[in-house]
């Protein structure tokens, strides 16, 4: 796929640099098998870029996403589902250059597990993050289920995982998720502070201390495919569906 026939995502390229933006403004940047399918391949081609040290993923609009198209949830084939999250994560958990996120607005979802996933992020202090498997009849996805109680903490990855709440830019960086807070409508400008740097230290040496970060991990394929079996299981039930269904009738 070319990037001209990209329609859910924008590529910008520059100064050792590749930007992607989730560009559904009119969705809030929800994410559905497009989406999907054309952020893997972005990601893929940016990490293999001689041109590009750094990798940032956006939000069009003011918001970064309000993660899963729901309609996808309930009206795609449960594989092509599957195999679009699971692409994504292995994706992002294979990346060899720094991956940096730049949060404003919403970040529901996916919206928040990726940020489990980036070596950086930032927020503006109006973000609104939220991980409501349990309010959708769903459970986690993205690897959240490991990853993000070595993030935040036992106790707290509980709370917002069990109770499906939204919580403060102010509380993800008090717990690390973040790396800074931004006002509204800067969190790009914020970025810059960590994406200059980045940008003049060797290739070689970031690759090699990413790499070396990655080997202590658990092995977040087999975590993202454990969850998704369970995630998928619990989309078959009529209570899910009805929950979705009634979502997406209002």
């Amino acid at each position: 796929m070319e990037k001209s026939n990209y329609t859910d995502i924008r590529v910008e390229s520059r100064d050792k640099v590749t930007r992607i933006v989730i560009n559904r403004p009119d969705k809030l940047n929800a994410i559905r098998i497009r989406t999907y399918n054309e952020l893997i391949e972005a990601l893929q081609n940016a990490d293999q870029s001689p041109h590009c040290q750094v990798i940032v993923i956006t939000g069009e609009g003011g918001n970064f996403t309000a993660g899963n198209d729901l309609a996808d949830l309930v009206h795609i084939e449960q594989e092509k589902v599957v195999q679009a999250v699971q692409g994504l994560f292995d994706t992002v958990a294979a990346l060899r250059k720094p991956l940096m996120a730049v949060v404003e607005g919403v970040a529901v979802g996916i919206g928040t597990t990726l940020l489990l996933h980036a070596d950086l992020a930032v927020a503006s202090t109006n973000t609104k993050f939220r991980l409501p498997f349990v309010n959708l009849g769903v459970s986690p996805e993205g690897g959240a289920s490991a990853l993000l109680p070595d993030a935040i903490g036992e106790k707290m990855a509980r709370e917002v995982l069990l109770t499906g709440r939204f919580f403060t830019g102010q509380e993800a960086l008090a717990w690390g998720l973040v790396n800074g807070l931004a006002e509204p409508g800067k969190a790009a400008e914020k970025a810059e502070e960590f994406i200059g740097p980045l940008c003049k230290h060797p290739l070689a040496s970031l690759l090699a201390t990413k790499d070396l970060m990655r080997s202590s991990r658990v092995d977040i394929s087999t975590v993202v495919a454990a969850e998704l079996a369970v995630f998928a299981n619990l989309l078959n039930s009529a209570e899910t569906r009805d929950r979705i269904n009634s979502l997406l009738e209002k």
